[in-house]
């Protein structure tokens, strides 16, 4: 059943997501659990290379166990990004009032599946890239200069420049927070998603903040719901994990992320459209199409149907020359 297009508040727009979440907990689930799975099976391969090995050195076992987690990390970033987009398209066929399935939601954005992944990676690199030089400049001025008033001050103001460009790098994430909905919406590409969620968060940036700091806030609950096992396990083997802990620990993982990020991608995804309706008026342009659509306007019964994503009116079109 389509809901109600409206601009809504923030205490609508997360009521909603409570909703369409319990609506339709299997599709979601579902679609973030496939990502999310590939990303469980490198988890427990590397938890088995790393305790196939007796390692008496614990330098070189924490060594390996760290580059372990950090390359997981990193590959995590391509099913995450993919599974959002998936998600995304899921909501939107939803509360336009469409039907979707799994197998749907990936195909739909499996055409350009790589858009999504650098779409995260742009914003991660630009809104990171200048904290992380500053912290180089830190570490670099603390080993070349001498002990000192002068060394001490400059530190000082290096450390102030880094806390003033973690709270610019959150505000340029809130920025390009609604990049993926319109590239899933709006068949963008990378830097044309990115203008557009600026175009559609000016003047927004509170209101999306005190959203995503919500949803976070009910994320971190959940995840941690979920892995009380882990703890426990590690608490019986005194803070030494184990084969069995780190496997549970990946379960825990893998649950967990695919309980929590619907949560994100579906607030997201409301949000995006509140933003329209409030920007652009998209609630009656939606009502103009769906009377154009309707077999009282088409006699014949023939209707000509969007190659576009769910919610765009009309197809978007990219500038001549390379895109991503």
């Amino acid at each position: 059943m389509r809901a109600e297009l409206r601009p809504s508040s923030l205490g609508e727009i997360l009521d909603r997501t409570a909703q369409m979440y319990r609506n339709n907990f299997l599709l979601y689930f579902g679609i973030a659990g496939v990502s999310h799975a590939a990303v469980l099976v490198l988890k427990l391969l590397a938890d088995l290379l790393i305790y196939s090995r007796t390692h008496t050195n614990t330098v070189q076992y924490n060594r390996i166990t760290l580059g372990a987690e950090v390359s997981t990390g990193l590959f995590s970033i391509l099913p995450i990004a993919i599974a959002m987009a998936a998600v995304m398209h899921a909501v939107a066929r939803n509360y336009l009032g469409d039907t979707c399935t799994i197998r749907e939601a990936y195909v739909s954005v499996g055409r350009h599946w790589y858009r999504f992944i650098l779409i995260l990676l742009a914003m991660d690199t630009y809104a990171l890239l200048p904290i992380f030089l500053l912290a180089i400049l830190v570490g670099a001025t603390s080993a070349l200069l001498p002990a000192g008033t002068a060394r001490a001050l400059v530190i000082g103001l290096a450390v102030i420049m880094i806390f003033a460009g973690i709270i610019i790098a959150v505000w340029l994430l809130l920025r390009w927070a609604l990049s993926i909905p319109g590239a899933v919406m709006e068949d963008l590409t990378v830097h044309r998603a990115l203008k557009r969620s600026r175009v559609l968060t000016k003047g927004s940036i509170g209101r999306i903040f005190v959203m995503l700091l919500l949803v976070l806030a009910v994320m971190m609950v959940i995840q941690y719901a979920i892995q009380i096992p882990m703890f426990v396990l590690l608490w019986k083997s005194r803070g030494v994990p184990t084969l069995t802990t780190r496997i549970v620990a990946s379960f825990g993982t893998f649950l967990s992320g695919s309980f929590v990020l619907p949560i994100y991608s579906i607030a997201l995804t409301l949000f995006y459209y509140d933003q329209r309706i409030r920007k652009e008026g998209y609630d009656v342009e939606w009502l103009i199409e769906q009377a154009a659509m309707s077999p009282e306007s088409h006699p014949s019964g023939s209707i000509a149907s969007s190659t576009a994503g769910p919610g765009s009116l009309t197809p978007q079109t990219d500038p001549p020359g390379p895109t991503i």
